[in-house]
């Protein structure tokens, strides 16, 4: 038995979990904590860089969605993920930190056509060896480590990893592509 949770089990219908949950009270909700706990968290310490606001985060995070189990579940043909629905709760208490402890997001003048970023839909698929992979990931800028990170690990979209990073949509789209472009290039090389 592993410790911790495959990526599959981030798939399940959110309206049967919650359901179950809703059922089976404190042991119930301390076994989803348990599954889910280590990927809230590092999203919270990409955005805050902070373990001590990271935990912060996880909590909050857990706290307003066992709230909203309270006010209702998602119905049972609802297609939404449990990773789906979590992720709501991360992003807005990502969100909410950085409205108290950062500054907004910088305008910058940056053009997704420019690099081809904004047309780009493609996802990098890598079926080498786990080493280059991990050296090829270790070499990129810390900023693109982060939303690559996000993007493909954890299953944000480009709206929720802005907020996380406190950065807009754009330089999101931007640093993401270049990461894919550094990593195809790196894996390339070989």
């Amino acid at each position: 038995m592993t410790l911790i949770p495959s990526r599959t089990n981030f798939t399940m219908s959110a309206a049967s979990v919650l359901s179950d949950i809703k059922k089976g009270g404190n042991e119930k909700r301390n076994e989803f904590v348990w599954v889910n706990q280590e990927r809230v968290y590092a999203i919270g310490l990409l955005a805050t860089g902070s373990p001590q606001h990271a935990q912060e985060i996880t909590i909050a995070t857990f706290r307003n969605a066992f709230a909203s189990i309270k006010q209702g579940l998602p119905k049972k043909d609802n297609e939404l993920t449990i990773w789906d629905w979590l992720s709501q709760f991360v992003v807005e208490a990502c969100a909410e930190y950085h409205a108290q402890n950062s500054d907004p997001p910088a305008e910058q003048d940056i053009d997704p056509a420019a690099d081809g970023s904004a047309n780009m839909e493609w996802e990098t698929t890598v079926l080498l060896g786990v080493q280059r992979i991990k050296r090829c990931l270790g070499s990129l800028p810390e900023d693109q480590q982060k939303v690559f990170y996000l993007r493909h690990h954890l299953d944000l979209n480009y709206d929720q990893i802005s907020i996380v990073l406190n950065q807009s949509v754009e330089m999101t789209m931007a640093s993401l592509f270049r990461a894919r472009v550094q990593i195809v290039k790196c894996l390339g090389r070989g």
